[in-house]
């Protein structure tokens, strides 16, 4: 019994692809799980560089309004500073001529019930004619901070015997209110 050639060989070729098909099988799947996990990590770089792109291009943005940017911090502080708030207005004070004899800080308390917005009562007892009193307020309402001026009240004295002209400085009490932002 012999057994033909040909068929022998059909017999090892199909043992062979068949032992080849077994192993190497497995090792094709890992290798497309593998690269499957590959294309997904580059999708998820790809978009985190994107993102991080953005945010660079945002950042430079900003930067060009850091002068405007320090303005709204300048109108709107995060942290309510009494002794920076009379320093200003002292300054300001100094500047348009009228003297501040008092400042007292009232309450402080939020613009609304929803708002981190809060507001603060002052009174400023100063002297100064009526020029002055007038470039004073007109500073500190051009100024960067949010300053709002809610009464004001001056006296003038009327002309003594000693003295037939009226004095060219009066008491002013001035009440403003200032906004800062509290954060949560």
């Amino acid at each position: 019994m012999e057994i033909d050639r040909s068929i022998i060989i059909a017999i090892i070729i199909f043992i062979t692809l068949v032992s080849i098909f077994y192993l190497v099988s497995p090792k094709y799947r890992e290798l497309q799980g593998v690269l499957l996990e590959v294309g997904k990590k580059e999708v998820e770089f790809e978009s985190k560089s994107a993102y991080f792109i953005e945010i660079t291009s945002v950042y430079k943005e900003l930067m060009n309004y850091q002068d405007s940017l320090n303005k709204i911090e300048t109108a709107l502080p995060s942290k309510f500073s009494l002794p920076s708030l009379v320093n200003f207005l002292y300054k300001k004070g100094a500047e348009s001529g009228v003297v501040i004899k008092r400042v007292s800080a009232g309450k402080s308390s939020p613009v609304g019930k929803e708002t981190n917005i809060k507001e603060t009562s002052l009174s400023l007892s100063i002297i100064g004619s009526y020029t002055s009193l007038e470039n004073f307020i007109t500073s500190i309402e051009k100024s960067a901070r949010l300053i709002e001026g809610e009464n004001i009240s001056f006296s003038i004295g009327l002309p003594t015997t000693e003295n037939s002209q009226p004095s060219q400085n009066y008491p002013i009490d001035l009440q403003i209110k200032v906004y800062s932002y509290q954060p949560s």
